[in-house]
């Protein structure tokens, strides 16, 4: 899906507007005034077009990264402590790929996890 998206960019300009999800393929945005967003009512209903980029129209699913799949499950309250990725990554992490360089920050690698809430409440 996302590679024929990609496809139909590169054929066409892809414009999406920055207040509401609508998006619009073709010349030019329209000019018609329906655009919903917060406070619309001080553009007048106009759209805030801008070039879209392929996330805009079909944007990565971001999931939990597991450190250890045989471990423990992880626990709500410790999310914070628990990066993210795209749902592709971390499949591909789990299954022994690397880690992709622009991932490892939002991953939170180099974070301890505390064993429980407990321990996490005194970590200041």
């Amino acid at each position: 899906m996302r590679k024929g998206a990609k496809k139909l960019m590169q054929m066409y300009r892809v414009r999406v507007c920055g207040y509401c999800p609508e998006v619009h393929v073709g010349h030019s945005g329209h000019k018609a005034q329906n655009c919903g967003a917060h406070k619309h009512q001080q553009r007048n209903g106009q759209h805030g077009w801008q070039s879209a980029v392929l996330d805009d129209l079909i944007p990565p699913r971001y999931v939990w990264h597991v450190p250890d799949v045989d471990g423990p499950p992880l626990q709500r309250e410790l999310r914070n402590f628990y990066g993210q990725a795209p749902a592709v990554v971390e499949i591909c992490v789990q299954a022994g790929a690397a880690v992709p360089d622009q991932y490892k920050s939002t991953m939170r690698l180099d974070i301890g996890i505390p064993s429980s809430v407990k321990e996490a409440e005194m970590v200041v």
